[in-house]
């Protein structure tokens, strides 16, 4: 499932220094095509301003999404590598080198791209490979024959 949502106009690399909504709402921008509406960013914004950095999954990666009615029109998934660490809520012990941005129409659908994700992020050499990847063919070949 993952490497058929996962394709190369979900990947994004960005050089530019920008704060942790920015990096949320860039990340997001792929999938406000067909996947999401506006209002599913800005759902996600709203509930690490209140819950705080949960989507900080470890290693400078970070897992931003909300709940399926928040705006999901579409099962997507996006991802965002930056050159610079974004501090997650401006906080050092949260650097963020890859946002992952899951928009998913129900749990059931949500839990299953989960699990492909963990099953790379638990890796430490794919996770490290993911962190190296200089390009979308990269990142594509590390996600190839994970799941």
């Amino acid at each position: 499932m993952l490497q058929e949502l996962l394709t190369p106009d979900m990947i994004q690399f960005s050089e530019k220094e920008m704060d942790w909504e920015e990096a949320i709402r860039m990340v997001a921008e792929p999938l406000q095509r067909k996947e999401i509406e506006d209002s599913y960013v800005d759902a996600m914004i709203d509930k690490v301003k209140e819950y705080g950095p949960f989507i900080h999954i470890g290693k400078g990666v970070a897992l931003p999404h909300a709940r399926p009615e928040d705006g999901v029109k579409k099962l997507g998934i996006s991802l965002l590598k930056v050159r610079k660490p974004v501090l997650l809520l401006d906080d050092e012990k949260h650097p963020i080198y890859i946002f992952i941005c899951l928009a998913a129409i129900d749990n059931k659908t949500h839990l299953s791209a989960l699990a492909s994700l963990t099953k790379i992020l638990s890796q430490p050499e794919k996770l490290d490979e993911l962190l190296k990847a200089e390009n979308k063919e990269e990142i594509l070949r590390i996600l190839e024959g994970v799941e």
